[in-house]
């Protein structure tokens, strides 16, 4: 486990993404697309409401905002699908050096880990909304105590259980580093708005690094397996 230096993190990140930007700044427009996909939004039933008027305004704009169940589904599905697609392409990126070996292997699924990936993002974002629900901060810390339990899920074929435990401990000492990790992120983010479109999906790619690279920072490291008596009588001889 590497210490955790966020002004390498960003660096390493952004070479990552300027090495691989053009399939991640597709993917993420996609998605981007199907989560606009789940609601359809009417602005014109907000024309003539009195913007000094908060009850009045709410209630117009809860009106202007509708959501189709069976275009929402599937987006959402999609979306699910993709996101999971996604974090395997960025950690392949990471430690292959590639996103993928052929245009075939970014459709390849495990649907039972797809399965596992969906419920603990599920719990996840459910955990840290109930927490920010208590004056906030325990949903900040949750949330980045938890941070990788869905990355754990989708990449290293984690059980879910072992998503949300092996988050707990990869992040046990770090929780002000991360914490800052993400403010930097924040600001990517806005930093990308303020570039125009582009620059959002760009700082997007960044940001999705930024969290592969630390997570492999605060990795253990995997054990060597021993060597078995042949092998050693072999290299002997």
């Amino acid at each position: 486990m590497k210490k955790l230096v966020i002004g390498d993190i960003v660096s390493r990140a952004w070479d990552l993404a300027v090495k691989h930007w053009p399939i991640f700044v597709a993917l993420t427009f996609i998605i981007s697309m199907l989560s606009n996909g789940m609601v359809s939004f009417n602005p014109a039933a907000l024309s003539g409401i009195n913007a000094n008027d908060p009850e009045a305004f709410m209630e117009a704009y809860s009106e202007a905002i509708t959501f189709n169940p069976l275009m929402g589904s599937i987006a959402c599905l999609l979306s699910i699908y993709l996101y999971y697609i996604n974090y395997n392409l960025y950690v392949n990126a990471y430690t292959k050096g590639k996103p993928y070996e052929n245009s075939i292997d970014i459709l390849k699924v495990d649907f039972q880990q797809l399965a596992i990936y969906f419920c603990v993002s599920l719990v996840y974002g459910i955990i840290v909304t109930i927490g920010c629900l208590f004056c906030l901060l325990p949903g900040i810390w949750l949330a980045v105590r938890l941070w990788y339990a869905p990355l754990l899920a989708a990449t290293q074929g984690a059980t879910f259980n072992e998503a949300f435990t092996r988050s707990w401990e990869m992040t046990r000492g770090n929780f002000w580093k991360l914490f800052l990790m993400g403010l930097t992120m924040i600001g990517i983010g806005i930093l990308g708005f303020c570039a125009c479109c582009v620059g959002y999906y760009f700082a997007a790619v960044i940001i999705y690094f930024m969290l592969v690279v630390s997570f492999y920072y605060l990795k253990p490291e995997e054990p060597v397996a021993p060597a078995d008596e042949t092998t050693l009588v072999a290299d002997n001889a």
